[in-house]
């Protein structure tokens, strides 16, 4: 192969007009001989490496810069001999590939789309988007990478020089074997009033026992499917890296990576990624339950990021470009879905201060009035020291920087509708408030505040990881300050023990009738404990109104634990 390679480059730099002993433009022939080394990707060199090399020696060449046959020769040769190893041994015939774990686009907006898939091994694979699904004429994006063991063979691109409101299609290759074929639509322009239908939920446990499911089939990810939604959110617990039900739970790379493999070999999830674009988060159990970005393991935060970022289609971020008061770049990102809705999906756990649990000394309502306390059978006040630390101005729950981007991105939003995508319910209902919003109260207030004096209106929280089915206004405080500043609609799981379970398996009866009693003093609108679910969301252009609802796995409304005739939805706007 190398001799053949030589012969190559010599009939190669015979070409009439290629090199002038005198001088030619180093632009043109660093142009020829990118063009030439990407023919090379039928011996398995990237045309994107070809690309590298060929603006690299623009770089140190200059614009107008002359070459002698004899300096090309030598440079190209040269290259040549670097590659002659791998391209005798890409010439042997290649190992089988296989797909394994479906295809997903990420992150989409008016002109870009993060693409991702998985393969069995080391291979130059190709993907290709059209916007017709027969994949007839010339595809408007194509590009070949080389999947690699460090990112546990998975590939992700950004599809660039896509058009807004259009529906694309796309699939990997490597020769005759191909991926499933995905599709996703891009946004809206940001000056265009469109409809937008998404659909969201988290909390999705697929661990095996006796090799089947424990949870089920990821039943309401088929139900979401059937929506038929412009995007879906994705929104934390994406795996259960710490499940109850695994033997011990993940702490290397590699036992990350499984769980994400185990979620994925449940049909209706790939089934769904195949068929919409998402836009991810990640909650606590993508590490470890309920973690703090100050406190929580480096490796172990490492590791689980890592893991998140190799098997979700969005942009990858080092840990090492981390906020000062954080164990990582935080992920968050706004999405423009049109010129009336946008997406706000901060991160609540890599910046976040410890819990004040341990202060508090697991009181079940530390922040309930002392009447109401009474009445639960608690002590008038909870131990010394608590309220104070649930307060306490200097613990955050979004970290300094991040906090002040989500403020300002808030303030510069002009959409009619803002929907902030929590992954942690920020509506008031007293019970073991620690991981929530409510046990950072000075950071809650500080927010919510924010909103009403600079008057943001229709703020909407969509939020899960409470396992449950939970409707109500956002205020500070119900007793001192109840007037409503924003709406919240609480939804999920999609597979794991809802909040029902967890409270009688761990309280028994009693406290399942008290925390209804609580959601009663907060004026909750709709609550359902027990029902595996998800959100829809349906804004009207024309109306200038959003309904909001909560589904099961049938796709059937939610229904009110104690009325039954009440459906957990709102309508917004007018």
């Amino acid at each position: 192969m190398q001799e053949l390679l030589y012969v190559t480059l010599v009939l190669f730099l015979q070409i009439p007009g290629f090199c002038s002993v005198n001088s030619a433009p180093l632009d043109v022939l660093v142009e020829r001989f990118e063009v030439y080394l990407c023919l090379l990707t039928r011996c398995g060199f990237d045309c994107d490496a070809a690309a590298q090399i060929a603006a690299h020696f623009r770089v140190q060449g200059g614009k107008n810069v002359s070459i002698s046959k004899i300096a090309l020769s030598v440079l190209v040769i040269s290259i040549l001999t670097t590659l002659a190893a791998a391209t005798t041994a890409s010439a042997a015939p290649a190992e089988p590939l296989e797909f394994t774990h479906g295809v997903a686009s990420g992150d989409v907006t008016t002109k870009n789309a993060i693409l991702w898939t998985r393969v069995d091994h080391k291979a130059t694979i190709e993907v290709a988007v059209f916007d017709n699904p027969e994949f007839a004429g010339e595809p408007v994006y194509k590009r070949r990478i080389l999947t690699k063991k460090r990112d546990d063979y998975t590939a992700s691109v950004r599809a660039t020089g896509l058009n807004p409101a259009t529906t694309y299609y796309f699939r990997w290759r490597r020769g005759n074997v191909e991926s499933p074929i995905g599709t996703f639509t891009t946004a809206p322009e940001t000056d265009a009033s469109a409809d937008v239908r998404f659909t969201y939920s988290g909390d999705s446990d697929g661990t095996n026992v006796f090799g089947v499911p424990y949870h089920g089939n990821f039943e309401v990810l088929d139900a979401v499917n059937q929506e038929n939604a412009d995007f879906f959110v994705y929104l934390g617990d994406t795996i259960y890296s710490d499940s109850s039900l695994r033997p011990a739970p993940a702490e290397t790379l590699d036992e990350y990576r499984a769980a994400y493999k185990v979620n994925r070999n449940i049909e209706a999830l790939p089934n769904l990624l195949k068929s919409t674009s998402i836009y991810a988060q990640w909650d606590d159990h993508e590490v470890m339950n309920d973690y703090d970005g100050q406190t929580v393991d480096p490796d172990r935060y490492a590791n689980g990021r890592e893991a998140f970022l190799e098997y979700i289609p969005m942009k990858r971020q080092s840990t090492k470009d981390a906020y000062p008061d954080c164990a990582g770049k935080p992920l968050m990102r706004t999405f423009h879905r049109g010129s009336d809705v946008d997406v706000f999906i901060p991160d609540e756990r890599s910046c976040r201060s410890a819990s004040v649990e341990i202060e508090c000394q697991g009181d079940l309502v530390p922040t309930l009035p002392s009447n109401f306390r009474v009445s639960f059978g608690q002590t008038p006040q909870p131990p010394e020291g608590c309220l104070e630390a649930v307060m306490d101005p200097s613990r955050t729950m979004l970290g300094s920087r991040q906090k002040q981007q989500f403020k300002d991105a808030l303030l510069s939003s002009n959409a009619k509708f803002k929907f902030v995508m929590s992954q942690l319910a920020i509506q008031q209902y007293y019970a073991l408030p620690y991981d929530r919003w409510e046990g950072y109260g000075a950071e809650r207030a500080e927010i919510l505040n924010f909103i009403r004096d600079n008057q943001i209106k229709n703020v909407v929280f969509l939020t899960t990881d409470n396992h449950a089915n939970i409707v109500n206004e956002v205020f500070i405080d119900r007793f001192t300050d109840p007037e409503p500043i924003a709406n919240e609609l609480i939804t999920g799981p999609i597979a794991t023990f809802t909040l029902e379970e967890e409270i009688l398996g761990g309280f028994g009866q009693e406290l399942l009738q008290a925390f209804h009693i609580l959601l009663n003093v907060v004026g909750a609108n709709c609550r359902n404990l027990g029902t595996d679910s998800y959100g829809a969301v349906d804004f009207d252009s024309d109306a200038g109104t959003v309904g909001i609802e909560l589904k099961d796995a049938n796709g059937e409304t939610v229904r009110d634990d104690i009325d039954p005739s009440v459906g957990c939805k709102e309508t917004i706007g007018s």
